[in-house]
């Protein structure tokens, strides 16, 4: 009976709480990564809206534009044009005004 008592086949406890505790380490990484990671896809997923709302306005050139005036000048000749810009947000599109 002895014999069998003695006998250290098994894991001690401190390897136990060890491979316990690496286990919920790892875990809690996992989770602080998981969430950053759907924080930072959220954050681009508004950001692209943004952007494609923007570059849409910018191409249909529907909504306000700003009037604004253009002059070309080259050494004695200079021409101003009327020109109308749509979008915003560093997304833009310029169109001739008619009449000009």
């Amino acid at each position: 009976m002895r014999e069998k008592l003695s006998q250290s086949r098994g894991e001690t406890l401190v390897e136990v709480l060890a491979a316990v505790l690496i286990a919920a380490l790892s875990i809690a990484l996992l989770f602080g990564g998981i969430m950053a990671s759907s924080t930072i896809g959220r954050s681009a997923r508004s950001s692209d809206k943004l952007f494609y709302e923007t570059l849409s306005g910018a191409e249909s050139q529907k909504g306000a534009g700003t009037d604004l005036t253009v002059t070309i000048s080259r050494e004695s000749a200079s021409k101003e044009l009327d020109v109308r810009r749509y979008g915003g947000e560093g997304a833009y599109s310029y169109a001739k005004e008619d009449g000009s």
